[in-house]
């Protein structure tokens, strides 16, 4: 809700599995919102203009079920855009020791392997 609100428009919609998240977006933010999973989008094809995700993509159990998601309603010409944490940098490091520490099954990847999760869905 905080990334979709800085983006602040009419055609933003947050998608999340999360219930109370939505509510978050929709009641303290104003923000659409449809419950939904990253590995199934509630979207048709080629029907979204862009996809932002913010430190979430580590969270998703299935990655590549989700880029094939974004694969499947980007818009052509449209956009992804996913914020991360670098697992090779120290404080990338610092955060997946943290989040493991108290048993998150978080799952980051480089930005080198993102790229080639990228290319193997046909996204470039």
């Amino acid at each position: 809700g905080r990334a979709a609100a800085a983006l602040a428009g009419p055609e933003i919609t947050v998608v999340d599995a999360s219930l109370g998240m939505l509510a978050r977006a929709r009641d303290g933010r104003g923000l659409a919102g449809v419950a939904g999973d990253a590995g199934r989008l509630p979207f048709r094809d080629d029907a979204v203009d862009a996809v932002a995700i913010v430190d979430a993509f580590h969270h998703l159990p299935d990655q590549d079920a989700a880029l094939r998601e974004v694969a499947r309603v980007l818009a052509p010409g449209g956009a992804l855009v996913i914020r991360e944490f670098d697992p090779a940098h120290p404080l990338g490091r610092a955060l997946v020791a943290a989040e493991h520490a108290i048993g998150m099954a978080s799952r980051f990847r480089t930005p080198s392997d993102l790229a080639a999760a990228f290319d193997d869905v046909g996204l470039d």
